[in-house]
């Protein structure tokens, strides 16, 4: 796997951490939380939800 293929597998499974089935409070922390780590990632290597297969960004 090329290091981007691991990056992009990388964001793929952080993506897959949101929308938790939690209370209304703590499901926005969490769902904030996993897009400041997808923000990290687009900010330093710019893999967006763009690059996962079927792009878009449903999660």
């Amino acid at each position: 796997m090329s290091d981007r293929g691991l990056l992009v597998e990388i964001f793929r499974r952080i993506h897959g951490l949101g929308g938790c089935d939690a209370s209304e409070s703590f499901s926005r922390g969490w769902d904030a939380a996993v897009a400041s780590c997808e923000d990290v990632l687009t900010e330093l290597a710019g893999i967006t939800c763009d690059d996962l297969d079927g792009g878009g960004s449903d999660g």
